[in-house]
């Protein structure tokens, strides 16, 4: 039904025909849309990603090595290929924030498979989150469906926590491999776990390394400051 109603919009009312300029969240998300509607492509865009509410001045003092994984538990996001690369690693701890309709699923598939690194914290939000986020090791993204602009790698970066991501949709534009993360082939648990083997592993300096890169990517690329001029010069370069 959405593909009848696609074609017929594209043909009798193509949006393309109305719009003057697009805001795209990824580079991405742009060429996806080029790629269906090549008629964009004509017209003016610009690539502004999502903003961090706050970025650190430094990051957090780590009391307690653990990697997050927080968001909406289902099939897209890859929490099962997560736990069975935990499961692999008992040494190294998982927690997962957040609630979603496969939860029940994940918690047997952990349990029985005596899985014992790893734990769920349920649905959390404001300073328990990120405190969450703060105090975290790593970041683990682990979707198998396409992301534009992921906001937990955003918050992650923010608070100059490194991040694990699969190397497919939007993820790869803002990991910079053994810069600010690292990227894994999706739903491959033997991939994530060499990854997770290697981030555990950094020494202290290289640790260190990462967290100011991920900082520095969120100053230039997620700070509301520079987000305005951008964002009002696109606007009036549409109006001139």
């Amino acid at each position: 039904m959405m593909a009848i109603e696609q074609c017929y919009r594209n043909r009798f009312f193509n949006p393309a025909e109305y719009i003057d300029g697009l805001i795209y969240v990824s580079q991405f998300a742009k060429q996806m849309h080029e790629k269906y509607m090549p008629e964009l492509k004509e017209k003016r865009n610009i690539v502004l990603y999502n903003l961090a509410d706050k970025i650190l001045d430094a990051p957090a003092q780590k009391t307690d090595r653990y990697f997050l994984f927080f968001g909406r538990l289902s099939y897209e996001k890859g929490v099962k290929t997560l736990i069975s690369a935990f499961k692999d690693m008992p040494n190294s701890n998982l927690k997962i924030a957040g609630t979603g309709p496969l939860e029940d699923e994940l918690k047997d598939y952990t349990k029985s498979n005596n899985v014992t690194n790893v734990e769920f914290l349920g649905y959390k939000s404001g300073k328990e989150l990120t405190d969450l986020v703060e105090n975290a090791y790593f970041i683990i993204v682990p979707s198998e469906w396409y992301e534009n602009n992921p906001m937990t790698i955003i918050e992650g970066y923010a608070a100059g926590v490194p991040v694990i991501g699969t190397n497919i949709g939007g993820i790869p534009e803002i990991i910079e491999e053994g810069v600010t993360g690292y990227l894994f082939t999706p739903a491959n648990s033997v991939d994530l776990t060499r990854v997770v083997k290697a981030a555990d592993s950094l020494p202290a300096e290289q640790y260190s390394n990462y967290q100011q890169n991920a900082l520095s990517f969120a100053r230039k690329h997620f700070d509301r400051e520079k987000y305005y001029p951008q964002l009002i010069g696109f606007y009036n370069q549409l109006v001139k």
